[in-house]
C-alpha cells in the first residue's frame, strides 16, 4: 500500500511539474510546386497561414495549420490534333495553377532549437487556372490538354525547423499529394497518376511564446 501511495505521489508531483501551454502564430514563405509524370517545370509562388502550438511537452508538441497555398506546374506540354485531319499537330504549353486551402495536423519533436515535423494533411481546392481556353482552342476544334479529377487532395508532410528566437522561427517542409489532381488520358497510359509534390521554405511567428 505504501509503495502504490509513493507511485501516485511521483505521479501528481510529476504531472502539476508538467506545463501545457497553447500558443497561437502566424507562417509565410516561398513554395515551389510541380505535378509528377507530366514533364513539367515547378511553379514557383508563396503560402501564407496561421497555427495553434500545442506545447505538451519539452520534447513534443501538436501543430494545427490552415494555410492558402498556390500550386500546380508551368510549362505543361501536349499535341493537339484538329478533329478531321489527323495529320495536323499543333505542339503546345501552358501553366497549372491550383490554389488550395490546407488543413494540417503536425506532430513535432524537439531537440535543443531544431525541430523536426511530420503529419498528414487534407487540402481543398479553392480555385483553379488551368488553361488558357483562347490559346487552347484551334478554330473551335482543339481537345482540352487535361481534365480537373480531384476537389481535395490528402497530403503527407515532412520537415525540419530551427527555432532562431524563442518567438521567431524557420522551417523546411516536402508535401506529397495521394489523390490525382488532374487527369490526362496520355500521360496515365504511359507515366501513371501524376500526384501533387511541393517543397516550403519560410518563416513562422509564435505569439506568448
Amino acid at each position: 500500500m505504501k509503495k502504490i501511495l509513493i507511485a501516485i505521489a511521483f505521479f501528481v508531483f510529476t504531472q502539476s511539474k508538467a506545463q501545457v501551454t497553447f500558443s497561437p502564430g502566424l507562417k509565410a514563405g516561398y513554395s515551389a510546386s510541380n505535378i509528377t509524370n507530366l514533364g513539367t517545370d515547378y511553379r514557383n509562388d508563396f503560402y501564407i497561414g496561421g497555427f495553434g502550438l500545442l506545447k505538451l511537452t519539452e520534447f513534443y508538441n501538436m501543430q494545427f495549420e490552415v494555410m492558402y497555398l498556390r500550386q500546380g506546374a508551368k510549362n505543361y506540354k501536349w499535341t493537339d490534333v484538329q478533329y478531321g485531319n489527323v495529320n495536323t499537330q499543333t505542339f503546345k504549353k501552358t501553366d497549372i495553377k491550383l490554389n488550395y486551402i490546407s488543413l494540417n495536423f503536425i506532430n513535432k519533436f524537439n531537440v535543443k532549437k531544431f525541430n523536426f515535423h511530420a503529419g498528414p494533411g487534407l487540402d481543398i481546392k479553392v480555385s483553379e487556372d488551368p488553361y488558357n481556353y483562347n490559346e487552347v482552342m484551334i478554330g473551335g476544334n482543339s481537345s482540352f490538354p487535361y481534365e480537373s479529377n480531384s476537389p481535395v487532395d490528402l497530403t503527407i508532410n515532412l520537415g525540419v525547423g530551427y527555432q532562431i528566437t524563442p518567438n521567431l522561427g524557420f522551417d523546411a517542409r516536402m508535401r506529397m499529394g495521394i489523390i490525382e489532381p488532374i487527369y490526362t488520358s496520355g500521360y496515365y497510359f504511359f507515366n501513371g497518376n501524376s500526384l501533387n509534390k511541393s517543397f516550403l521554405i519560410g518563416l513562422n511567428y509564435t505569439f506568448n511564446n
